[in-house]
């Protein structure tokens, strides 16, 4: 039997002793404050149940939020549970608000049920606290707005399944081919309430073997989706991109992707690249790559059309990707009003490779500046000043490390002024390593480091070629100090 204890207000006391009746029927032995003998000493009482329980469940019901005394009930169990590693599952009803520090849990919202709703949705959280295995959707825009933490390897290290809402259908059958190919795997179903879902969500793609993504056009309008790849990226996670329905996800232009646009299951060769890949991320084996990506050519040839398309198929054959300026824009100035300037960063890469006409390559060449506009430039310029007040952003890096020049030398020069690269650092790191150096350093950012195309062999030249490119454009567009 679990002991729970359940806080609540007051004004919410008949609705959370139905609540306790319908956990008490299904064997949850919870602490209810009613049940307090007369003559006990109900502070020391409450002391007690707070210190000797193993999970929480703190009702936030219309009546919690003028109540002093259940208000310092919930901080006390808050804690408690935070330090303790106990199940804290936030209950709502009747349309009430959850405070701040209880919105990064998982909440089991029973709205306005009743009858047998009510017995259902009591017997499911009866279920969560007897650890029963369950599946949460979490809503749309709450994924990765929480500040970094550590993120410790999960027991199990899985592929990551993302998808958009209204893509949750095939995302379910999606987890489930994953799953019936023996691997282990992870989505957002697999939260439950209780848990912390942007902890929980940013440790999964840290340590994902590999991270799949449903592509469609709701996939390309979710706030969530993208910051999920971003996540991933920034941890050099292995990307396997399944095409659904509409153009390719722009942040995955030129990757590898599934074919799925009949709506139908994963096909047996992609499942079968799948399961190779995460036998070889946990191996640490090299990925498979089938074949290498194709390099990035000095005029920017255009892609042929998709017919007939194969179970797994490479960008040469995929349609061309566009995503609206103000799109990229929008999802810059969040990323960085969350500070989270390393998503920052590579939006800041994928938006100018856009703008190219390069998102299929990774990579900006010199033929490719005049495709720059002068004022996207100067908007994302004044989006990163703005938020680092002038440290971080173009015309930053511009005073001390103007640049003109096309030879890797005047890279060099560029790279060491702006913290890049030192004399006696070595090999350029991977882009988590990289993007350390940047901790409390004025002008790193943006470095145009695109860390999907760096399988390549010759990526740090492309990589060169694309910085001394973009900074002799805003030399030639007057971004300058």
């Amino acid at each position: 039997m679990a002991e729970v204890y359940l806080a609540y207000g007051r004004a919410d006391a008949a609705w959370v002793r139905g609540l306790w009746r319908r956990l008490d029927r299904h064997g949850i032995d919870a602490f209810f404050d009613e049940l307090i003998p007369p003559g006990k000493g109900i502070v020391h009482t409450l002391e007690q149940a707070i210190l000797d329980t193993t999970a929480a469940v703190v009702v936030f019901g219309p009546g919690l939020a003028g109540d002093g005394w259940a208000l310092d009930e919930y901080a006390a169990l808050l804690r408690s549970c935070t330090e303790k590693g106990l199940p804290f599952i936030p209950v709502t009803f009747g349309g009430a608000p959850v405070p701040p520090f209880a919105r990064n849990r998982v909440r089991m919202d029973f709205g306005d049920a009743a009858g047998p709703d009510l017995d259902r949705r009591a017997a499911e959280l009866a279920g969560i606290l007897r650890d029963e295995a369950t599946g949460y959707e979490v809503p749309e825009g709450t994924v990765l707005s929480e500040p970094s933490r550590p993120l410790p390897e999960p027991r199990r290290r899985s592929v990551v399944v993302c998808y958009a809402p209204a893509d949750a259908e095939y995302g379910r059958r999606l987890v489930e081919r994953v799953h019936g190919a023996g691997l282990p795997v992870w989505s957002v179903r697999s939260l439950r309430p209780g848990d912390r879902h942007v902890w929980t969500i940013r440790q999964q793609l840290r340590h994902a073997t590999a991270i799949v993504v449903v592509m469609s056009p709701a996939a390309d309008e979710s706030e969530d989706v993208t910051r999920m790849i971003l996540e991933g990226e920034w941890h050099g996670r292995e990307f396997f991109p399944v095409w659904l329905a509409g153009d390719r996800h722009y942040l995955l232009a030129n990757l590898w992707w599934a074919d799925a646009r009949t709506g139908g299951p994963l096909a047996d060769g992609a499942l079968a690249q799948l399961v190779e890949l995460h036998e070889a991320v946990l191996s640490g084996r090299p990925a498979p790559q089938g074949e290498a990506p194709p390099e990035p050519s000095r005029s920017a040839p255009a892609l042929p059309s998709v017919s007939p398309v194969p179970a797994v198929s490479s960008v040469s054959s995929a349609a061309s990707v566009h995503v609206p300026a103000s799109l990229g824009l929008k999802r810059l100035r969040a990323a960085l009003a969350e500070r989270e300037f390393e998503h920052a960063d590579l939006l800041t890469t994928a938006l100018l490779l856009e703008a190219a006409g390069r998102a299929g390559t990774g990579f900006i060449g010199w033929g490719d500046a005049a495709g720059l506009p002068c004022g996207l430039l100067s908007k994302v310029d004044r989006l990163w000043a703005a938020a680092t007040d002038g440290r971080q952003g173009f015309r930053a890096q511009t005073t001390v490390a103007p640049a003109g020049g096309r030879s890797h030398l005047d890279f060099l020069v560029l790279a060491g002024k702006l913290g890049w690269h030192h004399p006696d650092s070595g090999a350029m790191p991977a882009y988590p390593e990289f993007a350390a150096r940047a901790l409390g350093r004025p002008r790193f950012f943006p470095t145009l480091r695109n860390p999907r195309g760096e399988q390549r062999a010759n990526w740090y030249d492309l990589w060169t070629e694309t910085v001394l490119t973009v900074h002799a454009r805003l030399q030639k567009c007057g971004v300058r100090p």
